[in-house]
C-alpha cells in the first residue's frame, strides 16, 4: 500500500482528484444554493422541471421523458444533511430533491474528470497536459452552469468519456457497459458510433464495438415506445432543411456567434492552433472530425437552437487539443 502511494502516477492521480473534487464541489454547492424551481424557466433552466417531475414519479416532455437514469438514481441517493446546503432556509421535498441531484451530479462530474484524464494519457499526453485538459473542462460554461442542478449532463459526460476510453483501449466489456447504461441517461451516447468508425481499431474489433451498441439502442427503443411512439415525420428531409435555415440565421446573429464561442471560450484558439500547426496524436486527429459532425447536427436543428450547449458535446476532443496547443505554445516561449 505504501509503495503504491509513493508511485508518481498515483500521486498525480490523487492531485487530479483533489483539485477536480474541489472545483466540482464549489460548482455544485453554488448552483444548488442559488437554484429555485420557481425561477428556473426564466433563467433558461426550464428543462430541470421535467427531471424534478420525473424524480417525483411524473413524466418529462419531449426527449427528456426518455432520460430516466439520473432521476431514478436521484431517488435512490441518500440526501445530505439539509443544513449543509440550505442553512436556515425552509426544508421541503423540493429542496431535498435538488440536494440529491447535486450529490449525484457531483459524483458523475468527478468520474468524468478522471475518465477524461485517463483518455488524455492514452493520447500520450503528459500529466501537465492531461491535468490542464481537465481544468479547461471544469471551467467551461456548460459544466459550471449545469453541474448540481436537476439535469442528466454530468452522467452523459461520464458515460460518453468511458465509451471513448473503451474504444481507445479496445475494451469491449467497458464499452458495452458504458454505452448500455449511458443510453438511459442521454441518447447522445450514439455519438460513439462515428468514433468507433474513426478509431484505429482493426475492422473486426470495430464490428464488435458497433454490435455492442445494440443492447443500449434496444433499451432506449423500449423506453421510448412505452412512453411515446416514434415520430419519424420529425426527421424527414424537409423538416431538417427547414430547421437548418432557421439555425443558420440564428447562428449568424450576434447572440448566436457569442453562444457558439462560449461553448469552449478561448479554448477554441489553442485547439485550432494545434490542429493547424502541431503534431496531434493520430487517434485524436481522426476524432477531431467529431467537431464538424456535431456542428452539422446543431445546424440541422438537433441542438434545439442552443449552439453553445449543442456544440459542447465535442468537449472530449476540443479540450485535449487545447491542452496540447497551450503546452506547445509554452514550450516555444521557453525556447525563445
Amino acid at each position: 500500500m505504501t509503495n503504491w502511494l509513493k508511485r508518481k502516477a498515483t500521486k498525480e492521480l490523487i492531485v487530479l482528484i483533489l483539485v477536480a473534487a474541489s472545483f466540482g464541489m464549489s460548482i455544485a454547492y453554488i448552483n444548488t444554493k442559488t437554484y429555485d424551481p420557481k425561477t428556473a424557466t426564466s433563467i433558461g433552466h426550464g428543462d430541470t422541471l421535467d427531471f424534478l417531475n420525473m424524480y417525483s414519479g411524473g413524466y418529462g416532455s419531449g426527449l427528456h421523458a426518455y432520460r430516466l437514469l439520473v432521476p431514478m438514481l436521484a431517488r435512490m441517493t441518500p440526501a445530505p444533511p439539509n443544513l449543509l446546503f440550505i442553512g436556515r432556509r425552509s426544508f421541503n421535498a423540493a429542496t431535498q430533491a435538488v440536494m440529491k441531484f447535486a450529490v449525484l451530479n457531483f459524483l458523475f462530474l468527478l468520474g468524468a474528470c478522471i475518465a477524461l484524464y485517463y483518455l488524455q494519457l492514452g493520447f500520450s499526453m503528459s500529466f501537465f497536459e492531461s491535468f490542464l485538459g481537465v481544468m479547461l473542462f471544469l471551467s467551461s460554461q456548460t459544466v459550471v452552469r449545469s453541474t448540481g442542478i436537476p439535469l442528466p449532463d454530468s452522467a452523459f459526460f461520464f458515460f460518453f468519456l468511458l465509451c471513448m476510453l473503451a474504444i481507445q483501449r479496445d475494451n469491449l466489456l467497458l464499452f458495452l457497459f458504458a454505452h448500455t447504461i449511458g443510453m438511459t441517461a442521454k441518447e447522445l451516447m450514439m455519438l460513439s458510433l462515428p468514433l468507433i468508425l474513426l478509431s484505429l481499431l482493426p475492422s473486426r474489433r470495430k464490428t464488435w464495438m458497433l454490435l455492442a451498441t445494440i443492447p443500449g439502442v434496444m433499451i432506449y427503443a423500449i423506453i421510448r415506445i412505452n412512453l411515446a411512439p416514434f415520430h419519424l415525420s420529425e426527421y424527414i428531409a424537409g423538416k431538417v432543411l427547414s430547421n437548418a435555415g432557421e439555425q443558420i440565421a440564428g447562428l449568424l446573429s450576434p447572440n448566436g456567434l457569442i453562444n457558439l464561442f462560449l461553448s469552449f471560450g478561448f479554448s477554441w484558439i489553442p485547439a485550432f492552433y494545434v490542429l493547424a500547426t502541431g503534431k496531434v496524436p493520430l487517434l485524436l486527429k481522426r476524432w477531431s472530425w467529431l467537431i464538424l459532425f456535431i456542428f452539422a447536427g446543431v445546424i440541422s436543428g438537433i441542438g434545439a437552437g442552443n449552439f453553445g450547449r449543442g456544440t459542447f458535446n465535442a468537449f472530449p476532443v476540443v479540450f485535449p487539443l487545447a491542452a496540447i496547443g497551450i503546452s506547445k505554445w509554452l514550450s516555444l516561449n521557453q525556447q525563445n
